[in-house]
């Protein structure tokens, strides 16, 4: 037996259903946060080239720059300059020269009449060329025949007999003559050397030149 349902209990039904359906709201999805935009991160700054040895060099420069010295003896119509370019790359106290020269000017004219440049010895152990002659001290002297000359007193900075000399100049300062290594060099040296140390009223002029070698001023 096929239970038919009245029409009007089918109408009924169907207006509840409706009912329901008109009563449900619709519910709209969860609210996202908004995001900040995102940023690009700062391009690295471009690398400055450094030239490393341009750098080494600067450093070297600035530890051992060139120091410049200068004494002036002055003789009668004679000025006899002790020029010197040296570092300080052994120390402050005695000062390494790559450079020397002895200049005699005429002090009237102002002409040079003589100059001697002194030669730098090899270094060894990576060592750069020095110069070896110190000069300690500078005298002008004039002999019995009344011709004067150029005295300068010499040393190398070590512990030997050989290390320390004289050195004779002539007025226009040419090197005539060494008594280095004991030797010997005859007249008028040693007349001129005896002078110097005992007869003080023959010498026209004398520098000591203490401190000459120092990094410190004279």
């Amino acid at each position: 037996m096929i239970n038919v349902i009245p029409h009007r209990l089918l109408g009924v039904l169907l207006l509840s259903a409706l009912a329901a359906c008109s009563g449900k709201k619709d519910v709209p999805p969860p609210a996202v946060a908004a995001q900040p935009p995102t940023q690009a991160a700062p391009a690295p700054a471009p690398a400055v080239p450094v030239d490393a040895a341009a750098s080494a060099a600067a450093d070297s420069a600035s530890t051992n720059a060139a120091i410049l010295k200068k004494a002036i003896l002055d003789c009668d119509d004679r000025s006899i300059a002790l020029e010197a370019t040296c570092s300080d790359v052994y120390g402050p106290r005695m000062l390494a020269c790559s450079k020397q020269q002895l200049t005699v000017t005429d002090h009237a004219s102002g002409a040079v009449k003589g100059q001697r440049q002194f030669k730098p010895q090899p270094g060894t152990d990576g060592d750069p060329p020095l110069v070896e002659e110190k000069i300690g001290a500078l005298s002008c002297v004039q002999s019995h025949t009344n011709e004067r000359y150029v005295v300068a007193r010499m040393y190398n900075g070590g512990n030997c007999e050989e290390c320390e000399w004289n050195e004779l100049y002539d007025w226009d300062g040419k090197l005539v003559a060494s008594d280095r290594g004991r030797a010997n060099p005859g007249e008028p040296f040693n007349e001129l050397l005896t002078k110097l140390q005992q007869h003080p009223d023959n010498v026209i002029a004398r520098k000591e030149l203490n401190g000459f070698y120092s990094a410190n001023p004279q």
